[in-house]
């Protein structure tokens, strides 16, 4: 009876209740959030790509613009502001993946000056690209295709179907050598940027779409992965350099719209509720750690900064900064 009453203390403490230390609101809504070389990047509905800037004591919090795309025609010859889907920086080169004119993609560099790379011409219906190394780019089609091309010589080097599911996600390891892609069907491919060979699957968890997914290797070459299900499932797997796998499923009481995975792959936090609360727990022991409280829409991004720093998004224009215990 007392190691119960010293459990159910000691959860009571961990799992505690947080509000944000730091709100702020920036102009337009957001559409992403990333933190990519340690800068944290937020991708607008009104063509914009902005960095955040802050320290440690969330008390000096600015953001600046680093480009606003031009605007597009609509199929009623009208222009607005176009929607940024996805960002990523490699070497002060972004790219950036955005709305384009009547209904298609519009994939840009921009190093100073904006470059086209896709556009109305040759348009792909591209979900999220990322950089591979300062040739390469690496595309997820909402067809479920994955595509490397070579921008030296504007050569699409393979082009894979995953299956017939709808793309939802993907994120490519810290090396940038592998890639961890999802679908509506809820499987995840786990496979090679370089050529597109699938090494491993993973559909223990979700039955359903999976709208993201995270990635963290560590120094050994151990895989930690945390999946947002549709099914309200929140999927937690590991494997190891042998190929093996392990997993363990956290429920949640409404659909899971985004998670985190901290670098060290020590704390995950993922969507409690329809009120967008956050749950903030260990990796390994699965036990809660804090139940962030605050947001007031849909949540769409959840970045570790480190195991203490959280900072979170929502489908609006607030982005929440908080500490963790």
């Amino acid at each position: 009876m007392y190691r119960i009453l010293l459990l159910l203390v000691s959860v009571f403490t961990f799992a505690k209740t947080i509000t944000p230390s730091y709100e702020l609101n920036i102009n337009h809504n957001i559409i992403s959030m990333d933190l990519i070389e340690g800068r944290l990047f937020v991708a607008t509905d009104f063509g914009e790509v902005l960095e955040i800037n802050f320290d440690q004591t969330l008390k000096n919090v600015k953001e600046h613009t680093i480009v606003k795309l031009p605007n597009i025609r609509g199929f009623f010859d009208d222009f607005y502001a176009p929607k940024v889907f996805s960002v990523d920086v490699y070497k002060d080169k972004y790219l950036i993946n955005s709305e384009g004119s009547q209904g298609t993609k519009n994939l840009f560099i921009f190093d100073g000056k904006l470059a086209l790379i896709f556009g109305v011409e040759n348009s792909l219906n591209i979900k999220k690209a990322v950089f591979v190394n300062e040739q390469q780019i690496f595309l997820g089609l909402v067809s479920n295709e994955i595509l490397l091309y070579d921008l030296k010589y504007s050569k699409v080097l393979y082009r894979k179907q995953l299956s017939e599911a709808r793309f939802s996600d993907f994120v490519l390891s810290e090396d940038r050598k592998y890639f961890l892609s999802t679908s509506e069907s809820g499987i995840l491919y786990y496979g090679k940027t370089q050529d597109g060979e699938i090494l491993q699957t993973f559909e223990e968890v979700n039955k359903d779409n999976v709208y993201e997914v995270k990635m963290e290797k560590d120094s050994m070459g151990n895989i930690t992965i945390i999946t947002a299900g549709q099914d309200r499932r929140v999927g937690v797997y590991f494997l190891d350099t042998h190929q093996r796998k392990q997993f363990y499923i956290k429920e949640s009481e409404f659909l899971v719209y985004s998670v985190g995975l901290s670098e060290n792959a020590s704390r995950g936090a993922y969507t409690k509720n329809e009120n967008s609360d956050i749950i903030v727990f260990d990796i390994k022991s699965k036990e809660e750690i804090a139940h962030l409280k605050g947001h007031t829409s849909l949540l769409n991004s959840i970045v570790f900064i480190n195991d203490s720093i959280l900072i979170s998004s929502e489908d609006g224009r607030r982005v929440l900064f908080w500490k963790l215990p």
